[in-house]
């Protein structure tokens, strides 16, 4: 059973990828043996979870699939892409999906030749001011990769905010140093609205995990009543999960999240806090011998 929450029960898990359980690997991020057993568990207590994340469909599901090698058993409901779509982890979408996808879409390509039109005249001096890594710009994309650690991203996204001030339906989202343009009517709070009415579900219902500015729409509490961020997450999204009477983890990244888990969901790993013992590749506890041996 699921830890009762203010008024509801928990049935429903969001969480983001980059800063709530991925941690490094040898390929790249990969999601921390500690969060599998935590999803494991998850799925023992029949809670379902989702990831909505700004990284692509394909991308995510890499990351699970690698995680299913390692001992991934409780599969994610739903995968939720781009700030925007909700995806099945394998098989056919449900048709409240498709049609999400398809009006979301719809909205997309007629939003960001808009934007980058407006954005053009304006480009060659952004390009010579901020430090451009990488330029998206497509019918459905119009992101921007600003280097460099720091203020740049936050003023470079002030600066987009400046140009597009006209366009009242425009929100500019920074996640580090990623700084992305969107509809106002949609973000991880508006997908993550659809995806739970599609489940029947209410914000009671659920809780959602993330780290980062581009998580704000779904941890202002208005779309989950249960909300929490791990310790090392941007400073504005502490606030905003204070706000609505979340948990902010004492634990950065991932192990954040297993403190959030445990407090909300009484899911236990070890001990969040302190001293876990390792756990090996298939999820085995390791014995502090074999431990050091890692």
């Amino acid at each position: 059973m699921s830890r009762t929450w203010g008024w509801g029960v928990i049935r429903c898990v969001i969480i983001d990828l980059d800063g709530t359980v991925l941690s490094p690997g040898a390929e790249g991020a990969v999601i921390a043996a500690e969060a599998i057993e935590a999803l494991n568990e998850l799925g023992r207590r029949g809670i379902m979870w989702a990831t909505n994340s700004g990284r692509d469909y394909e991308d995510q599901r890499r990351i699970i699939e690698e995680a299913v090698g390692r001992g991934l058993r409780a599969l994610p409901d739903a995968i939720m892409a781009n700030e925007v779509y909700i995806h099945s982890f394998r098989g056919e979408p449900p048709p409240a999906w498709r049609a999400w996808n398809a009006a979301a879409r719809a909205s997309l390509r007629g939003f960001h030749p808009r934007i980058q039109q407006r954005l053009s005249p304006a480009l060659a001096g952004l390009r010579e001011n901020y430090r451009l890594e990488h330029i998206a710009m497509d019918a459905e994309a119009t992101a921007f990769l600003v280097a460099g650690e720091g203020d740049m991203p936050r003023r470079f996204a002030a600066e987009l905010q400046r140009i597009l001030e006209a366009e009242e339906d425009a929100v500019v989202l920074r996640n580090g140093g990623w700084v992305a343009v969107l509809p106002r009517h949609l973000g991880k709070g508006a997908v993550t609205g659809a995806y739970l009415r599609s489940r029947w579900l209410e914000a009671h219902h659920a809780l959602a995990i993330g780290d980062q500015l581009n998580d704000l729409s779904m941890l202002d509490g208005r779309v989950t009543a249960a909300v929490g961020c791990p310790g090392d997450a941007a400073e504005e999204v502490k606030a905003a999960v204070r706000r609505a009477g979340g948990v902010v983890a004492s634990q950065p990244g991932y192990r954040g999240t297993l403190e959030i888990l445990e407090k909300v969901c009484g899911i236990t790993v070890g001990d969040p806090r302190a001293g876990r013992r390792p756990v090996a590749e298939g999820g085995q506890e390791l014995s502090p011998q074999e431990g050091g041996r890692q």
